[in-house]
């Protein structure tokens, strides 16, 4: 029996994309266009399939978050939390040795 549920388990973490890290309040996120998933037009091959970034005001227990645009819009509907993914900002580059911060080439 242990031996079974050792398996099951196994193959419960193949089959099913958990989030590595729980998504919280203040977070930045970007929202699945779900409805994309439906159409068969070649058009859905250059659509964008992923929105925001938002910011997420709050979580709710049945797994959905409320969000918030940059400027402070408030989302008015909920996003279900499948539909969602962290949003990983870049860092500020750091200027080039080779290249000057105006991107010209500097004398060596």
């Amino acid at each position: 029996m242990k031996e079974a549920r050792t398996k099951n388990k196994a193959r419960f973490a193949k089959t099913h994309r958990l989030r590595p890290r729980k998504i919280e309040e203040g977070d930045w996120v970007l929202v699945y266009k779900s409805s994309l998933d439906n159409q068969h037009r070649s058009t859905r091959k250059v659509a964008k399939w992923w929105f925001g970034p938002y910011m997420v005001t709050s979580a709710n227990d049945n797994a959905s978050y409320h969000l918030v645009e940059l400027d402070g819009t408030r989302v008015v509907t909920p996003v279900a939390g499948k539909r969602i993914k962290a949003f990983k900002k870049r860092h500020e580059a750091e200027p080039d040795p080779v290249l000057g911060t105006e991107g010209e080439v500097e004398d060596i």
